[in-house]
């Protein structure tokens, strides 16, 4: 294991530049930035909108704004970050700062990425069935191996965040991949031809995947939070105001599970509320998989009210305060997880739109960021 005691690999969302596609389906200009900038408190003391330190609405694809949180990350003790990557059978979106990483070597900072898998529909307005980009995944050999093709330029990069020298490739929704065991079989054998070590697998983890036969082939998963736990069995529930039914959603096909959430946001408006402290007091419970490498995740705030309005998830009693009293207690625990290496996967660098974000805004400053300095710096 390292001599660090744990490294935060922070997930980045690309979602703040402006893409043709976005333009079509939603305006010409449009970012997230739209529906953060938009968002409007619901209730006395709600935190909306969230708005970025001197209102520095910044665009990702201009290379400025990457070196700039390559710097603030990386200077407040964040280890890497876990780039979201969409690719639809060869169609990539949202891939200009990943690939603005891969030009330019001197962005010092690991990364790697996580295949986002899912169908894009207008699901923010409530329209699931609304399709955007549908999410295929053909299971033959040609189409994986175009998607190897792009995938070996990030695994080839000597930034690559590595276990045993095999660089980290995370899949979402595993268990949506026709035939995912032998994909990842093919991309290791190519790998190895490629003159790496090997490829390290993990699976995001929000929910209890509907059949483990999915993560055959894996070799860890991350804890994704806060809901990994607020999904989990022992979570207590009595600390939920309206309580959510996705647990019960995701147990369905796709397909039933997209026209349920057109019904609900047509016919049900509800604010569902946890408390951070209790929410955060399961998060640091160690709670291994039965079989595969469990690294823990955590997650600064929560209240996606400017994607969701009047059907927002709120997570209450979120401050710097807290948040680095509860980090300071997940890294006392890495001395007793079983780990190859000690990754701490946060949610997230940049989520303005879902109000998770270590980036410094109008309310807290740089008090998240200072918050992780002192935790994994100078503590």
């Amino acid at each position: 294991m390292s001599d660090l005691k744990a490294k935060l690999i922070a997930m980045y969302f690309p979602q703040l530049h402006a893409i043709p596609e976005n333009n079509e389906w939603w305006g010409e200009g449009f970012t997230d930035w739209v529906n953060v900038q938009a968002a409007t408190p619901i209730f006395d003391g709600h935190n909306q909108p969230r708005v970025p330190l001197n209102r520095n609405y910044y665009d990702q694809s201009q290379i400025e704004t990457l070196y700039w949180q390559i710097e603030m990350a990386r200077s407040h003790g964040v280890y890497g970050f876990c780039h979201y990557h969409y690719w639809f059978d060869g169609k990539q979106l949202l891939e200009t700062p990943t690939n603005l990483m891969l030009q330019h070597k001197d962005m010092e900072i690991p990364f790697c990425l996580s295949w986002a898998n899912e169908t894009w529909s207008k699901r923010w307005d409530g329209r699931d069935h609304h399709i955007l980009v549908k999410q295929t995944h053909p299971p033959v050999k040609t189409r994986w191996k175009l998607h190897f093709d792009y995938l070996i330029k990030a695994w080839s990069d000597d930034r690559s965040i590595k276990v045993d020298g095999k660089p980290v490739f995370v899949i979402y929704r595993p268990h949506r991949i026709d035939k995912v065991d032998q994909m990842l079989d093919y991309w290791r054998e190519l790998a190895h031809q490629a003159g790496l070590k090997g490829l390290y697998f993990m699976a995001q983890k929000q929910y209890e995947f509907p059949n483990r036969e999915c993560l055959r082939g894996f070799d860890g998963l991350f804890q994704f939070q806060p809901f990994e736990s607020i999904y989990s069995p022992s979570f207590d529930r009595t600390s939920i105001k309206h309580s959510p039914w996705f647990r019960f959603v995701r147990a369905l096909p796709e397909s039933v599970q997209d026209m349920l959430r057109a019904l609900r946001a047509k016919f049900v408006n509800e604010l569902t509320f946890y408390d951070y402290e209790r929410v955060w007091s399961a998060i640091t419970e160690i709670r291994n998989d039965p079989t595969l490498a469990t690294y823990p995740g955590v997650f600064v705030d929560w209240d996606n009210t400017a994607r969701y309005k009047n059907r927002a998830t709120i997570f209450t009693g979120a401050s710097p305060e807290r948040f680095e009293h509860w980090l300071g207690r997940m890294v006392e625990t890495m001395d007793q997880r079983d780990l190859p290496e000690p990754f701490i996967f946060l949610n997230a660098w940049n989520e303005w739109a879902e109000g998770t974000y270590l980036e410094p805004d109008e309310k807290n400053g740089f008090g998240y960021l200072d918050a992780v300095k002192r935790v994994l710096v100078n503590g």
